[in-house]
């Protein structure tokens, strides 16, 4: 009996000391929300500008175009002037073929010296010199009275008549402005100095027919002097 009171006083005493330990420790959980209350409410009294009331609204620049990107064009390559292959001057019906023709030397009174022999059969066209639609002094050459003949009739040529060139892609048309006659046998100096100034650069294009004259004795040096239809076409206007 006595050992049935022991125990439960025991009981008694262990669950009121639970008890108690339980109220201290709610007390205490509820003091520590009871401080952090009252600092969260000083903070937000102290501090309104960590308040966020609304969600902000950022204003974005407007958005910057991207430039269009133009193209830059690509040049388009202008061909060079090509030379001419062929001639066609209808008044002394010549139809020939055109053979480019390089400078030849030869020794003269001790000295080096250029010629230019023409081609046989064909006209021979000065390499070094211009093409159509170049802008310069198209010069050609050609035999009179031996290995074809190509230019024993110029001296029937007259002021007006036509010089029809061809190249591989156009063809280009001429008219006869002056026909000049140059002494060579007997001073060949003065008619070499002729022949060169007939046959230099000019900065019109022109073309130009040398030869030798008259059939029997060449004594004379023959060149005929044409100018673009297009330029006749201008002075007749």
């Amino acid at each position: 009996m006595v050992w049935r009171l022991l125990t439960r006083s025991l009981a008694y005493e262990i669950f009121g000391m639970f008890l108690i330990s339980l109220g201290i420790m709610l007390g205490f959980l509820a003091g520590i929300r009871f401080v952090r209350q009252v600092v969260d409410d000083g903070l937000v009294q102290q501090s309104p500008y960590l308040i966020i009331a609304d969600t902000p609204v950022f204003e974005l620049p407007p958005a910057t175009h991207l430039p269009t990107l133009t193209p830059t064009p690509i040049p388009t390559a202008t061909p060079p002037p090509l030379p001419a292959i062929r001639m066609f001057i209808p008044a002394i019906d010549l139809n020939t073929s055109i053979t480019e023709i390089f400078p030849t030397e030869i020794l003269k009174r001790s000295e080096g010296t250029f010629i230019w022999e023409p081609p046989d059969f064909a006209v021979g066209h000065f390499e070094s010199s211009g093409k159509p639609e170049e802008g310069g002094n198209i010069v050609f050459i050609g035999h009179n009275n031996t290995q074809g003949e190509v230019f024993r009739d110029l001296d029937r040529l007259t002021i007006g008549d036509e010089v029809i060139l061809y190249t591989v892609e156009k063809e280009f048309h001429y008219y006869v402005q002056k026909i000049v006659f140059v002494p060579y046998l007997g001073s060949e100096e003065q008619g070499d100095a002729a022949l060169q100034s007939y046959s230099s650069p000019q900065t019109a294009e022109t073309v130009t027919l040398i030869s030798c004259w008259p059939y029997a004795t060449n004594s004379h040096r023959i060149v005929v002097i044409a100018i673009p239809s297009s330029d006749r076409e201008k002075n007749d206007q």
